[in-house]
């Protein structure tokens, strides 16, 4: 952070950085560099619908199976409220996108 604030605030960045316990100059260090690698996110926020309205959103992995993510969903305080007690028609799980319990009355 002291290294990206250099070029905006040169003696600031000087003075957090002799502070942080470096002895030679911010000016000689390298500049970061960009990591593909580190922007990739492995979790996902998907909707969770309960016939066809959205009851919530849960964090997921993105190659979670519809198994867990069954689970994950049925867990979640609203959509056990609405499906309490009712028959489980048909449950919809499209990878990374959304979540649809479909349920009888």
């Amino acid at each position: 952070l002291t290294l990206l604030a250099s070029p905006f605030a040169p003696h600031l960045g000087e003075e957090c950085w002799s502070l942080l316990g470096h002895e030679d100059s911010l000016a000689y260090f390298p500049w970061p560099t960009y990591d593909e690698k580190q922007c990739v996110d492995s979790t996902v926020k998907i909707g969770v619908q309960v016939n066809g309205k959205k009851r919530g959103e849960m964090e997921i992995e993105k190659d979670a199976s519809e198994e867990t993510a069954k689970e994950m969903a049925l867990a979640l305080p609203r959509v056990a409220e609405l499906t309490q007690g009712k028959e489980l028609k048909k449950f919809i799980y499209r990878p990374g996108k959304i979540v649809n319990v479909v349920v009888g009355k």
